[in-house]
């Protein structure tokens, strides 16, 4: 009997403490990385093939983040990497959904998210009941407890963000926040992306 309500005890605390949030993704990488992003030198990540992580979205589903889903067409693709406990990547989230809440998904880009450096012991934590909050709906990969996806794409702060080729090569990196000014011209550009 003791056996029992030891037993019971912890599974209760098991699944209270695992709850509803999916905090880590198991993470998979095809391809190989890019050098960490240096904004005071010419990228040299510029023309490289992108990684190709997979792993598991906002709900639990595994996602893939590429420049072509499922059988459409390759698009150019845009990726801004997020911290839950980051204020610049705090503003982002809702400058992103205004703009997809006003205008929708744009027919040619992707674009996607990567929740990473997750932090149980920082401020707005779990990043899964954030983004909800948020009413997000950009697709959006929880990163590894290693960070395996920010560090191949070469991270070096947040908000990060990564602009795909058509073809899967990388056209351009941005480390900081974009104005909304500059997310809407970028939206709206298609594959020529310029950030003034």
């Amino acid at each position: 009997m003791k056996y029992k309500i030891i037993f019971a005890l912890l599974l209760f605390f098991i699944i209270s403490c695992s709850g509803s949030s999916y905090n880590f993704s198991e993470v998979t990488i095809k391809g190989g990385m890019l050098p960490e992003y240096n904004r005071n030198i010419e990228d040299a990540a510029v023309g490289a093939f992108a990684p190709v992580p997979t792993g598991a979205d906002l709900y639990g589903n595994p996602i893939t983040i590429s420049t072509r889903i499922g059988l459409e067409e390759k698009k150019s693709s845009i990726i801004v990497f997020l911290a839950h406990w980051c204020s610049h990547c705090q503003r982002e989230v809702p400058m992103i959904q205004k703009f997809i809440d006003s205008n929708g998904f744009p027919q040619n880009i992707n674009i996607f998210s990567v929740a990473t450096h997750i932090d149980k012991t920082r401020n707005n934590y779990p990043p899964d009941e954030w983004l909800e909050r948020e009413k997000y709906t950009v697709p959006t990969i929880f990163d590894d407890e290693e960070n395996k996806i920010a560090e191949s794409f070469g991270l070096s702060a947040f908000p990060y963000w990564v602009f795909l080729n058509p073809d899967g090569t990388v056209y351009m990196r941005h480390a900081g926040s974009l104005s909304e000014d500059q997310f809407n011209q970028v939206m709206t550009a298609g594959s020529n992306y310029e950030i003034k």
